[in-house]
């Protein structure tokens, strides 16, 4: 996952690794730690030097180089018990489970309370049992990845064929490599679609909204489309400069210099910005004071004067101890987020939050494939239509993240069958009074062969009465709520006659 949400680089040489950790140069500190590693005797300074290194490795999303290097760390009892539950958490991220299960349940001997390893080992039970795919269908959209990490996508308008997103290419403008990541710095981007419905070549936003001095990334754009949010990192030599929220607004087809928005000052960060549909509430991820641990994700409602009011956190249905992030707000009011700490398949997976009638959260998994264990996070989607665009690394060993296209393909009901008597007569003149929970109601007259077919919708429940003249009425009820493949609802109806009492 893009680490445009952990801080920002340092831009001059720096010879000593630790102080390259410290302004948050992960890629150029790995290599120093590793040099100083390979030299080095002393079984204490082993044991720092690969702690460092497993760190680096983790923040710039290399699960298999962290967890080998946390490995390190433990055998030389470097005193950090963390060590061997990260080390547990990149061989999970690996896909590794036959690793990380002993690791978690080895540190969860040492520190029994500790959630985070308690759901991870929870989410490496769920990954052994292979669950099975749900119906969405997911690709990785060629015409937007580049060969560096693409993510977080936004849609601009109401059309849905114009997409922004972020950007590590190094391509345009031949920017330096960037030494958190040793990829390109940070930008954004967008495409449209064209006459042939292809996506065109990306084209990177000219100043003011990009600046080659920051690292800019994980757009959103409000209903209007005249607003665009995203996070800036700006650099310092000497220490890490958390992120922070800007916006620019566009008017007679230019837009404005970007203007920071002021969340309070006491958190690192303060990133990745989803106005909901009304504009007034601006959801965000940020480690302030006040939370859970880690990033949270929270939210700050508009004020009557055009300020941002109190940030309150979402509460600890969404927020873990780990790392809540990438916020995303649907019409309806559904929020999803990724995390890497409830339940999932390894690395950060897409969650969905539905708010129940006491305003409390209910959380779930996004399930497979729209997660993997790789990172997974950054959807949107086209207004109420159950198809959008999601970042992920799936697929790479050097965590570079691409963005993937999803749709649910929508279900298929039918109701059908055949009327007829106790003697397997055709039953003349029958028809078919179809009421539904939606509010549908249909009268359907069989033909002469005395069969009857009618589409139906989803989620609803049905009640079909048979009638003839001359038979007495049959009733059946049913529903397509909760199935989740195609169908036919097949019933053959047979009419009886009336028992008629003979008087003496």
């Amino acid at each position: 996952m893009s680490v445009l949400v952990i801080g920002c680089s340092g831009g001059k040489k720096i010879t000593q690794a630790q102080k390259a950790f410290e302004i948050g140069e992960y890629t150029k500190a790995a290599e120093l730690y590793k040099r100083a590693y390979s030299g080095e005797k002393n079984k204490y300074n082993k044991g720092e030097y690969s702690y460092f290194m497993g760190e680096c490795y983790r923040i710039t999303n290399k699960p298999t180089k962290a967890a080998s290097a946390y490995s390190k760390a433990v055998r030389y009892q470097y005193p950090v018990r963390e060590a061997q539950l990260y080390m547990a958490e990149c061989y999970r991220k690996a896909g590794k489970l036959e690793k990380a299960i002993p690791e978690y349940e080895a540190y969860l001997e040492k520190v029994p309370a500790d959630i985070r390893a308690q759901k991870g080992l929870a989410s490496c039970m769920m990954m052994q049992k292979e669950p099975k795919d749900n119906r969405y269908i997911v690709e990785k959209i060629k015409d937007l990845n580049s060969k560096f990490s693409d993510f977080s996508p936004a849609y601009a308008g109401k059309s849905y064929d114009y997409v922004i997103f972020s950007s590590m290419r190094t391509e345009a403008k031949k920017r330096k490599k960037n030494r958190i990541t040793g990829q390109g710095t940070s930008s954004i981007y967008y495409s449209k679609i064209n006459s042939k419905g292809e996506w065109t070549d990306p084209e990177a936003f000219e100043e003011p909204i990009n600046n080659p001095a920051y690292d800019d990334g994980a757009p959103n754009v409000s209903p209007d489309g005249k607003t665009l949010y995203y996070t800036r990192c700006r650099f310092d030599n000497e220490q890490p400069i958390g992120a922070e929220i800007v916006y620019c607004t566009r008017s007679g087809g230019k837009w404005a210099e970007p203007e920071v928005i002021v969340i309070g000052e006491d958190s690192m960060v303060v990133a990745h910005p989803a106005i909901d549909p009304a504009g007034e509430t601006l959801y965000f991820a940020s480690d302030r004071e006040g939370g859970y641990g880690g990033k949270d994700i929270w939210r700050t409602h508009k004020t009557k004067d055009g300020a941002w009011g109190e940030p309150e956190n979402l509460g600890s249905a969404i927020n873990t101890k780990g790392d809540e992030m990438f916020p995303y707000v649907r019409e309806d009011g559904i929020l999803y987020f990724s995390s890497d700490t409830h339940i999932g398949f390894g690395g950060q997976d897409i969650f969905k939050a539905v708010p129940d009638e006491e305003k409390e959260w209910i959380v779930s998994n996004m399930g497979s494939p729209v997660n993997s264990n790789s990172d997974d996070f950054g959807i949107v989607f086209k207004g109420k239509l159950e198809e959008g665009i999601f970042s992920s690394s799936r697929g790479s060993s050097k965590g570079i993240d691409n963005l993937y296209s999803f749709v649910l393909p929508k279900l298929h009901f039918t109701l059908n069958g055949t009327i007829t008597n106790v003697n397997q007569e055709i039953v003349a003149g029958a028809y078919l009074r179809l009421i539904g929970s939606d509010g549908t109601t249909m009268k359907i007259n069989t033909p002469s062969d005395g069969t009857f077919k009618v589409k139906l919708k989803p989620d609803t429940d049905y009640v079909f009465l048979v009638a003839a003249e001359g038979y007495l009425n049959q009733k059946v009820k049913f529903s397509t709520a909760g199935e989740m493949d195609d169908k036919d609802f097949a019933f053959d109806v047979t009419l009886e006659k009336p028992t008629i009492k003979v008087t003496e």
